[in-house]
C-alpha cells in the first residue's frame, strides 16, 4: 500500500509500505477511503517535533471500512464504516466512561505509561 512517509524536515514521499496486519487481539484494520494530515503532521514536516524519526507514516484522521478485526473486538465487524479519530481511548477507564477520551488512562483503567491509574 502507499503511505505518506516522513523523511526529515521538509521531506515527505508517497512510499510503498507493507500492508497492516492484526498484531494485538483488539486491533482493527480499516481500508481508508479518505484521510488527511493534521496540524501535528504539519509541525512534524517542518521539523518542530524532533522525537519523530524518519520513516514515520503520517495521516491519522480518516474515514474507511473495516476489513479485519482481532479476536477480542466486539463493537465492530467487517464492512462497518468508521471514522478514524486521532484520539486513542480504551473506552473502559474512568475518564473514558466520563466522556474524556483524550484523557484516557489506558486499557481498562490500568496505569498508562506516564499516566496514573483510575483505581
Amino acid at each position: 500500500m502507499k503511505a505518506l512517509v516522513y523523511g526529515g524536515p521538509g521531506d515527505k514521499s508517497w512510499t510503498d509500505v507493507p500492508d497492516p496486519r492484526i498484531q494485538q487481539p483488539g486491533d482493527v484494520i480499516v481500508k481508508v477511503d479518505t484521510t488527511t494530515i493534521c496540524g501535528t503532521d504539519l509541525h512534524i514536516l517542518k521539523g518542530d517535533v524532533p522525537a519523530v524519526e524518519k520513516g514515520r507514516i503520517l495521516g491519522h484522521e480518516g474515514v474507511g471500512t473495516v476489513v479485519e478485526t482481532g479476536p477480542s473486538v466486539t463493537g465492530l465487524k467487517v464492512n462497518d464504516r468508521v471514522i478514524i479519530s486521532c484520539i486513542k481511548s480504551c473506552g473502559h477507564c474512568a475518564n473514558c466512561k466520563a466522556g474524556l477520551y483524550s484523557h484516557c488512562l489506558g486499557s481498562e483503567g490500568r496505569k498508562a505509561p506516564g499516566g496514573s491509574s483510575d483505581t
